[in-house]
Order: C-alpha cells, then sequence, then structure tokens
C-alpha cells in the first residue's frame, strides 16, 4: 500500500502498523490491525512503536483523528529510533540528527511563547498542534478553540469566519473571541482588541494567553493545598523513589520522583530504558522532556516547560501534580 501523505492516509493505522512490522518482526506484531475499533488499533500500534523505542510522544485519538503535525512528530521519531535503512556516514548521521531534532516541541521561541504553546498542544483540540504560537494565531480560529475548551457556551460559532480570506474576516473571528474573553470568561483584555491578535501582536497575544493559562490552572487545582498534594504524591509512590519534603524539594529536579508518580498512575506510561542518571545537566533535561512526555501522554494539560522541572519551580510543581491527581481521579483509582 502507498500513502499520499501523513494525516488522513494513517488515520487507520494499517500503514504505520506494516512499517513497524517491517522494521522488526518480532518486537511488532500484526496482531491488532484488524480490530475494528480504529481506537484500539491505533492502541496497539503505537504499543509496537514503544517496544522498538520510539518516545511516548502520541496518543491513539490524535493517530484516529488524522492530525498531521502530531503524525510527522511521531514518523519521524520512529525514522530517528529505527529507520531501517543503510548505515549513514557520519556525517549524514549528523545532519538526519540535527534535522530530527528541529522536530523537538521544545526548541525554539521565549519560556512564555514555549509554555503557551506546549498548553495548546496539550489540550486535546481537534486539528489543532501547533509550532509557531504567533503565527498560527491571527485568524482567529485558534484563539476561539482555545476559549471554547475552556467555556464550551462562550464563543458564538455562527458569528465565526470557518476559513476567513483576508484580515476582514480574521478581525471578525478574533474580535468574536475577545468579547467572549471579557464577558464569559471574565477577563480583564485592556487594550487588546482582535486586529492585535490578527497582526500578530506578540504582547497581546502572550498576555492573552497568560490569562486564559492562569484560569485553566485556577479551575484545575480547585481547592488543593501544598500539604494536600505532597502527601498524595509521596503515599501513591510508596517505596518507588524517596518521599518529597514540598513542592520546593530539589530532589524533583532530576524527574525520578515525578517518573515514578506517572508510573504509579499507570504501570506501562514510563519507559524506564529512556530515563537516564541524572548525573549532569544534559541528563536533568533529558529526563525533563521525557517526563512531560509521559504526563501528555497520560492525557495531562501541560503549563510548563522542561526548565521548570529542572530548576524545581514550585509554583509548576503545583500545578503539575494536581493535573496528575486529576488524571488519577478521572481513572477511577
Amino acid at each position: 500500500m502507498r500513502i499520499q501523505n501523513l494525516g488522513k492516509d494513517l488515520a487507520d493505522s494499517t500503514a504505520l502498523f506494516y512499517v513497524l512490522n517491517r522494521l522488526d518482526a518480532s518486537k511488532c506484531p500484526l496482531d491488532g490491525i484488524d480490530s475494528a475499533d480504529h481506537v484500539d488499533r491505533a492502541s496497539k500500534m503505537i504499543a509496537n512503536a514503544l517496544s522498538l523505542g520510539v518516545p511516548d510522544i502520541v496518543r491513539p485519538s490524535d493517530i484516529v483523528a488524522a492530525n498531521t503535525r502530531v503524525n510527522t512528530l511521531f514518523v519521524a521519531y520512529i525514522f530517528n529510533t529505527k529507520h531501517g535503512l543503510e548505515d549513514l556516514t557520519e556525517a549524514e548521521e549528523k545532519a538526519a540528527f540535527d534535522a530530527a531534532a528541529l522536530l523537538d516541541d521544545d526548541i525554539e521561541g521565549s519560556k512564555e511563547e514555549r509554555t503557551f504553546r506546549f498548553w495548546i498542544n496539550s489540550l486535546g483540540l481537534e486539528d489543532v498542534y501547533i509550532d509557531d504560537l504567533f503565527g498560527e494565531m491571527n485568524d482567529g480560529l485558534l484563539l476561539c478553540k482555545i476559549i471554547n475548551k475552556i467555556n464550551d457556551k462562550a464563543i458564538d460559532w455562527k458569528k465565526i469566519d470557518k476559513a476567513p480570506k483576508n484580515d476582514f474576516g480574521k478581525n471578525i473571528n478574533n474580535n468574536t473571541a475577545i468579547d467572549a474573553c471579557k464577558k464569559s470568561l471574565g477577563l480583564k483584555m485592556i487594550g487588546i482588541g482582535g486586529v492585535d491578535i490578527t497582526k500578530g501582536d506578540k504582547k497581546a497575544i502572550l498576555a492573552t494567553m497568560w490569562q486564559l493559562v492562569r484560569l485553566d490552572y485556577l479551575k484545575l487545582i480547585g481547592d488543593k493545598s501544598e500539604d494536600d498534594l505532597v502527601k498524595w504524591a509521596n503515599d501513591l509512590v510508596g517505596g518507588k523513589a524517596t518521599s518529597i519534603k514540598n513542592l520546593k524539594d530539589k530532589s524533583m529536579s532530576d524527574s525520578k520522583f515525578l517518573l515514578n508518580l506517572c508510573g504509579a498512575i499507570e504501570s506501562r506510561a514510563v519507559n524506564w530504558e529512556i530515563v537516564t542518571t541524572g548525573e549532569n545537566e544534559a541528563d536533568l533535561t533529558l529526563n525533563a522532556k521525557y517526563l512531560i512526555s509521559v504526563a501528555r501522554k497520560l492525557g495531562a494539560v501541560i503549563f510548563c516547560v522542561w526548565e521548570d522541572i529542572v530548576q524545581v519551580n514550585a509554583k509548576q510543581m503545583l500545578i503539575l501534580i494536581a493535573t496528575l491527581a486529576n488524571i488519577h481521579k478521572t481513572m477511577g483509582n
């Protein structure tokens, strides 16, 4: 079979099943390829990919939804893990590694821009995966989807131009979004108008995103206190790792406690062969990035970047652990 794109042509997981099987038939059998449930089929295909050492960065729902950007990242990681081609020369290998690194969700932009981009990409919005916050916000559709995720009654979709061809249509969308922020979400959009979002005004976009993120994480945390969350995390991890004293505990900088917490929520979540010893800055960074990947796989909405974990940003630790506590609760544990 041949595919023409990395979206709809991969949605039923069949092509990916065959690719993984050709790369390693023993680790990636075709068991499950005939499943009538596309989500179940995608889950089994992803399990095969994990057995090859592919990072845990995609959800079955992403595959089924034909999310081109997520699929592109997933296929790139498959290729980077086990390409099945003849060995490259040293120069070719370096070039391939450098190219693959460009797909890192955490590679460009200010810390604020990356934080907001991570958050948006983890919201589970249909056909949304962004790598340029400022460039992909201007038509108003993305902003409306984000607002709708927070409050599904905030946006009057009858007023929205689903395919704006010019700034006039984009301004209508962004004005509707800004109006919803004020009236439905209660945000203070002082000095920010729809035209600012359309123009890609970075200050206006960052200010808008900051308020939306804050609203979302305050709703998520609810009445949970730091003491409550620390006790919950320590109790759940049990004897698997050293307990933490508080949310400023520097032992969390290597991500191992938090990875153990994710593993306690879902035993299959963590591939410990990927986790480093955390003895140097590079290892700490790799572990933190993997932790974010694991948390996203569990369904966590991500409010932080890897630096927050390595530096043990207490506020971000509070939000992350509160998010994991909510996931644990929804899983019926």
